[in-house]
């Protein structure tokens, strides 16, 4: 409309204004403005710079904040490393900081609370064995509940958090009573009671855990199950297994080896502490606390960035001098066809649709966030156009969810990939029971052809339910039809 036309020239002439002193003339509209950028640097590299220099921005804010808060440069380069470590390091502040960052940390990110429990793991076995100030662990649950409270508001009544381990652990004992022996004895009966009581209050509060445990069982060779998200989430890259050259890669780059050794001094130190009860400030004994402190705060990060950098910089330069522009005509010309039409509902792939959302603001029935259980129960019904079930199934599915439109992708269809099981044909398959096993052999099977193949076919039941609206090498659109014309 006018107001939006109005409104990216004016922003394109201020992108001008503001960019004057680095290239001169490049003044006016959007098309003016690019093609005087162009004469100075090349669209590739203009974009790659810009992506960069965001990036830098951004990691050297984290690594000057990080130096200032803790006093050593040390903590930028882990800062840098970890984004979670100004968090921690805010934690340990005065004057508010850490109750802020603890709130801040739960409240934008939903896994948080997992990451505060291993925190509050290891503050309750250090107390448990004198290792900390009574005091200090008090103060720290106080912040742990009452952040975990207030972000249980502020997430609308969040019932997870109510499951937390991180909540059931700050129903703790003291733990410093009696011998070493009775001490352990004690802390096995909590972690008992802690876990037990953690699964029984969220069956209480009916929070859908059942699913997390099918993962984990599944994950371990424990169970097999037909589901398709669970199978899914399991054929990700992040859930896979680690391949068998995963330690040798982490030897060859360093880290495996100074992280044993720091390791290893860590767990010396705290048994030596335990069994002899050292003063806090005693500088003698099997190791020397300075030592210590310089290994474990200079010389191994240093190490370890150091031999990163051996191992990788080469690569990076590599990738660096075959630098080509990325250009996806297909996909270019759909979101274009997308912008020129009335406003719609589409439904497919999720991370296309996340593309599309992005570029055009239409309306999608999914996007790709793994961690929403309703989105990928929601994915799951859009994937039943690559599956071999009735064209009458798959409009059924894909009106519950109002879609107007659905885009069927060539590379999904017509997947051949040798290494079968994780393909999205064959996760549906099992899901919707068309699969018969022939010994150790597996084969798809039903009474229906596969739908994305039958579709482009242009015949009777599927021209009843869809009409084809735009295609090219990489894509095809369906239109749902609302009213069904039934043709022979």
């Amino acid at each position: 409309n006018k107001r939006e036309i109005k409104r990216r020239a004016l922003f394109w002439r201020c992108c001008g204004a503001a960019l004057a002193p680095l290239w001169p003339g490049c003044r006016g509209n959007q098309t003016q403005f690019r093609l005087c950028l162009q004469d100075y640097v090349e669209p590739i590299y203009f974009y790659i710079g810009t992506v960069f220099g965001l990036q830098a921005v951004c990691v050297t804010a984290l690594f000057v904040c990080s130096w200032v808060m803790s006093g050593t440069c040390v903590a930028g380069m882990l800062a840098v490393s970890w984004f979670a470590w100004p968090v921690f390091v805010l934690q340990t502040g005065r004057g508010g900081a850490d109750r802020a960052s603890t709130f801040t940390f739960l409240l934008l990110w939903e896994h948080g609370h997992y990451v505060l429990f291993v925190q509050g793991l290891c503050l309750f076995l250090l107390d448990s064995l004198d290792l900390v100030p009574q005091r200090k662990t008090a103060d720290i649950n106080k912040i742990y509940l009452s952040s975990l409270v207030l972000v249980y508001l502020f997430q609308f009544q969040n019932s997870a958090l109510l499951a937390s381990p991180l909540l059931l652990f700050l129903l703790q004992r003291k733990m410093r009573m009696g011998p070493l022996l009775a001490r352990v004895m004690k802390l096995l009966l909590h972690f008992h009671l802690v876990f037990t009581a953690g699964i029984s209050f969220a069956y209480l509060i009916k929070v859908n855990h059942d699913f997390t445990l099918k993962l984990l069982e599944v994950k371990f060779g424990l169970n097999t199950t037909t589901d398709f998200v669970t199978n899914f989430l399991l054929c990700q890259d992040g859930l896979r297994a680690a391949g068998q050259n995963l330690f040798l890669r982490l030897t060859q780059t360093s880290v495996l080896p100074f992280y044993v050794l720091v390791l290893a001094v860590c767990l010396l130190s705290t048994l030596q502490t335990v069994l002899f009860q050292f003063p806090a400030d005693d500088v003698t004994g099997c190791c020397s606390v300075s030592l210590q402190s310089l290994i474990l705060s200079t010389a191994v990060p240093t190490i370890i960035g150091f031999s990163l950098w051996r191992e990788y910089y080469p690569r990076v330069l590599a990738d660096l001098a075959d630098l080509q522009e990325f250009y996806d005509p297909d996909t270019t010309e759909l979101i274009g066809w997308i912008r020129s039409q009335a406003p719609a509902v589409f439904a497919g792939s999720p991370l296309l649709l996340g593309t599309i959302k992005l570029c055009s603001g239409s309306a999608v029935t999914s996007l790709p966030i793994y961690s929403d259980m309703d989105l990928l129960r929601r994915s799951e019904e859009t994937y039943q156009v690559y599956s071999m079930r009735s064209a009458e199934d798959v409009y059924k599915c894909l009106t519950a969810q109002k879609t107007t439109y659905v885009i069927v992708e060539e590379s999904i269809c017509n997947d051949v990939q040798l290494k079968k099981g994780c393909r999205l044909k064959d996760l549906l398959d099992v899901s919707n029971r068309h699969v018969v096993h022939d010994g150790s052999r597996m084969f798809s099977s039903s009474k229906h052809g596969r739908f994305c193949q039958e579709v482009k076919m242009n015949y009777s039941p599927y021209t009843n339910y869809f009409t084809r609206v735009f295609w090219n090498r990489s894509y095809h659109v369906y239109k749902v039809n609302s009213v069904i014309s039934f043709q022979f």
